[in-house]
């Protein structure tokens, strides 16, 4: 089995019919991101402050170790930042490549680059920007995002936390009424933030004029030393991400100026005149890229686990046959449309990426009206997507938990791990659920604006609901026309037309007269988990639908190949997931069903040779992956053993043999 290994690894690698290179600079994002991140995981593999190095196992680690370690990571990269001695650019890669490696670094670090950044820039003003942003470069400062509190999590209707403005003194006294109030699970709170942006109801004139950011100092910058009224905790262990140092923070009549009072869409005076913002929503634009990053966050962790479980699928022998494990059906049916997902996952975030920037002006919101004409869309389509996501990887988690067997179970293998880190992601940034219903009332909307008054709006960018433009032609259409499914695999639009029927049918008829929106909520979230997938395709048969990549694109006719049959492929499980909706609404037969469950199941056969060059271009090293049976050679069971013997107490007595072993086994017997 161990000379037979590295042998099957070999010949899977050798049997695909793609420049696995080529695709692989697709997935980074272009072959100098590919260069330029990969000559970063070479600069940190042997830094023991970002790299944990052997015989110690960064997944060992308990809950003090991994708060060092993480937080030593992000020293690191603040001093190579504010040497100088290497370029922005190299030190970004190299901030990735940590990413990459440490989850909770990537969290603990994201919440001081990128939340706390992102309140300042989008709702501060000219100034309050050129007071923070320096010292938020610099790491002269620490910053933190507290929004969610322990009774409300991101309810914001429902936020307790008070900021009351004392014109005499020209301050603001926030304050903790009760204990649903007090801020919570604030990540880089519980030990490290020395500022916080801190969204709290807000009383002027003993009027509630509603929510506002504030910027708050919670501790001494240097001693760590708490500021007067602030008190904070951390909220101790959790599933996931023990590097990351998540606090509770209440407000005893903690006083700041009323400078702090974030103002680029609402203004104060020293009088106490208050002016709101045009419209409440341009208050939570930051919650938006929260919910994008999740398209970072799931190709990092969820490609890493499809990596490992592809890897171990195919040295794995097993069977009457002593087949590769990897070869039975229920193997590779769950991983192939998974992996699929992975790469016009990530084609798709670069679209939205691209439209984010149109709708906030490049992360500043320069012009109000862009921005409120563009929020329903951007909010819908980044809510669908983290409920979509979400679910779905944790459903693709759980999958190559099961498909790794026993060695799954061991800590060392990383999936354990992964999913750890991963659970929070359906709830953090607000949960998938109530996502899911908001953007099913959106898409309800825009539908109901279409068929009453022939209205769809005109937008700098072509949205997720596009197919409601053409809603009347879709809705006349009484069922598919497709009998021959193969016909699928050359034009995937044909599938694509199919799912914009479907769920505009399935929309139309979700608010039946006399129903609660309670009453259809598990119906809604299947909207817009439909609505988000079949715009992941949309997207991605635009750019891979044609038979060939159009002259001058600069892809390889190889990889342009596999991404296309990717196409095909998720266009196919889409579909076979969501027959349901079409037989219910009569748009779809049941020998059509049956003969897409066919061409998809064949489909996915046909791939099956292709999957370890498609998990190779997720480009992860294995130091990232840090599990045994992934090794990229093949050679699993020596490094594997290797890893168990080198841990802490692995052999000889344990340390309670006297206390309570030898008590009972000590006895004389007949044995």
């Amino acid at each position: 089995m161990s000379r037979q290994a590295p042998q099957d690894m070999a010949a899977e690698r050798a049997s695909a019919e793609f420049d696995i290179t080529e695709l692989a600079h697709f997935y980074a994002g272009g072959e100098e991101k590919y260069t330029k991140l990969h000559k970063a995981y070479e600069f940190i593999k042997q830094d023991p402050e970002l790299v944990v190095q052997p015989p110690r196992n960064i997944l060992e680690f308990n809950r003090d170790e991994i708060r060092e370690f993480t937080m030593g990571q992000i020293h690191r990269i603040a001093q190579m930042l504010i040497s100088g001695e290497h370029d922005y650019e190299f030190v970004y890669h190299v901030a990735m490549a940590a990413n990459i490696y440490n989850e909770s670094f990537s969290m603990r670090f994201f919440v001081h680059d990128s939340l706390f950044r992102n309140v300042i820039n989008m709702l501060g003003n000219k100034e309050q920007q050129d007071q923070w942003n320096e010292d938020i470069d610099k790491f002269r400062l620490y910053g933190c995002f507290a929004m969610t509190e322990l009774g409300h999590s991101s309810a914001l209707r429902g936020l307790e936390t008070m900021a009351t403005f004392d014109v005499n003194a020209d301050e603001f006294i926030l304050d903790s009424p009760n204990i649903t109030s007090t801020k919570w699970l604030i990540g880089g709170l519980g030990q490290t933030a020395t500022h916080a942006v801190v969204i709290a109801q807000t009383n002027i004139n003993g009027k509630n004029v509603g929510l506002n950011w504030f910027v708050v100092q919670v501790r001494e910058k240097g001693t760590g030393k708490l500021m007067p009224g602030v008190v904070i905790g951390d909220i101790g262990s959790k599933a996931g991400h023990n590097g990351v140092d998540n606090g509770w923070m209440q407000f005893r009549q903690v006083r700041i100026p009323r400078s702090h009072l974030l103002s680029k869409w609402v203004s104060l005076d020293r009088k106490g005149n208050y002016t709101p913002a045009p419209n409440p929503a341009v208050m939570y634009a930051t919650l938006i890229p929260e919910r994008l990053s999740l398209i970072t966050v799931t190709t990092q962790m969820v490609s890493q686990a499809l990596t490992i479980a592809t890897r171990y699928g195919v040295v794995r022998r097993q069977g009457n046959k002593n087949q590769q494990i990897i070869d039975y059906q229920s193997h590779y049916v769950n991983l192939l449309p998974p992996i699929a997902f992975m790469f016009l996952l990530k084609s798709a975030g670069a679209d939205i990426d691209k439209n984010f920037q149109i709708l906030t002006s490049g992360g500043k919101i320069e012009d109000p009206m862009v921005y409120l004409n563009h929020m329903g869309e951007m909010h819908c389509v980044s809510a669908s997507l983290k409920t979509m996501s979400g679910w779905y990887a944790s459903d693709i988690l759980e999958f190559v938990r099961r498909s790794s067997g026993g060695h799954a179970y061991s800590s060392y293998n990383a999936i354990a791990n992964i999913i750890g880190d991963w659970g929070v992601m359906t709830t953090g940034g607000g949960d998938n659920q109530i996502l899911a219903e908001q953007s099913s009332r959106f898409l309800l909307h825009r539908l109901e604006q279409k068929l009453e008054f022939d209205e769809f709006p005109e937008l700098k960018f072509r949205p997720s609901c596009q197919y409601i433009a053409d809603a009347k032609r879709y809705l006349e259409i009484p069922q598919w026309d497709v009998q021959d499914i193969s016909l699928c695999s050359r034009d995937p639009s044909l599938i694509e037309e199919a799912l914009n029927a479907i769920l505009l049918n399935s929309i139309s008829q979700k608010l039946k007269k006399g129903a609660t929106h309670n009453d259809v909520l598990l119906e809604m979230s299947r909207v817009a988990q439909l609505h988000c997938a079949t715009y992941i395709l949309s997207v991605n048969v635009e750019k891979f639908g044609a038979p060939a990549p159009a002259e001058g694109s600069g892809f390889d006719v190889s990889v342009y190949s596999i991404l296309q049959q990717m196409t095909i492929l998720w266009a196919f499980h889409t579909l076979h997931t969501f027959s349901g909706e079409g037989v219910r609404e009569g748009f779809l037969t049941p020998q059509q069903i049956n003969d897409v469950e066919g061409y998809y199941m064949s489909l996915n056969k046909s791939l099956r040779p292709q999957m370890i060059g498609l998990t190779d271009a997720f480009g992860h090293p294995d130091f990232i992956l840090k599990a045994p049976i992934a090794r990229y050679d093949g050679d699993i069971y020596q490094p594997y053993f290797e890893t168990v013997m080198t841990a802490p107490n692995s052999m000889g007595v344990p340390p309670y043999q006297e206390k309570y072993i030898k008590p009972l086994t000590g006895r004389p017997g007949k044995n």
